[in-house]
């Protein structure tokens, strides 16, 4: 074994915790859809959920950079304005304290859409990195080189991984997958748990809304939280998961007027 080979023994976890992390962080977001907004902006909050995929542990999910939740994925062309979505753009500070953290949306890999890259008994935390936001710089740095290169889910396609290291290869895999298939770009996208609520004052810096939330009431509490509002084109009729797209533009904006990218 040479000195840049790890240990047999070694995990995806601790394999990635002596990677070269990009040199800044990231914000982290939150997205929900408008009715659960008009709670939290009523909260002050935003507050943990029993999830499934974990036995019902009480959870908030964040991602890390990207806007990548589809709130609402399985809602057909609608009206109703209480579906469109929101993001939270929280501070980088934010997520010091995470439950876990993961290199992909572990609901996908619940439902089994990563199996291809896979071998059959990984597990999904095989792949649960060091619960800090230092370890999404790291596994940035390694399959990415860059923030801007993670936030366009542009991987690095030749990437040198020791012959047993065979989580981080089928994960290099995975992102790298050019075919058509059931997944998206939530195959690179990092998710943070936290086990607790989350107080919006003083950690948000901006809200993507829609332009039709951005009336008095909701303006002076996104200022009052020290934080921007983003609006973008309501469209009534079109899906949730359409937003997409002008979502990750704003975020995306923003990030380089901040100087994140």
């Amino acid at each position: 074994m040479t000195e840049d080979e790890p240990p047999l023994s070694q995990s995806f976890r601790s394999f990635i915790a002596t990677q070269q992390p990009v040199d800044s962080a990231l914000p982290v977001t939150h997205i929900t859809d408008g009715f659960a907004f008009r709670s939290v902006l009523t909260s002050g909050q935003l507050e943990v959920e029993a999830c499934t995929v974990f036995e019902n542990e009480p959870l908030l999910y964040l991602f890390y950079g990207r806007p990548a939740y589809r709130v609402n994925s399985q809602v057909l062309s609608s009206a109703i304005d209480a579906y469109a979505p929101g993001c939270f753009i929280l501070r980088p500070s934010t997520a010091q304290r995470p439950r876990r953290v993961f290199p992909f949306d572990t609901g996908a890999f619940h439902a089994e859409r990563f199996s291809e890259a896979m071998h059959r008994k990984m597990m999904r935390d095989d792949f649960a990195l060091e619960p800090d936001t230092a370890s999404a710089r790291q596994l940035i740095g390694l399959f990415f080189g860059t923030n801007d290169r993670y936030m366009r889910n542009d991987p690095i396609q030749d990437v040198a991984l020791p012959g047993l290291a065979f989580e981080a290869s089928s994960y290099h895999a995975l992102i790298n997958s050019r075919h058509e298939n059931v997944f998206d770009e939530r195959i690179s996208a990092i998710e943070i748990q936290l086990d607790h609520p989350l107080p919006l004052g003083g950690n948000v810096e901006a809200v993507v809304m829609p332009d039709r939330f951005a009336i008095h009431e909701v303006l002076e509490a996104v200022q009052a939280m020290g934080a921007i509002a983003l609006p973008y084109d309501y469209i009534a009729r079109l899906r949730p998961e359409a937003y997409t797209g002008n979502i990750y533009q704003l975020v995306r904006d923003y990030y380089r007027q901040q100087g994140y990218l």
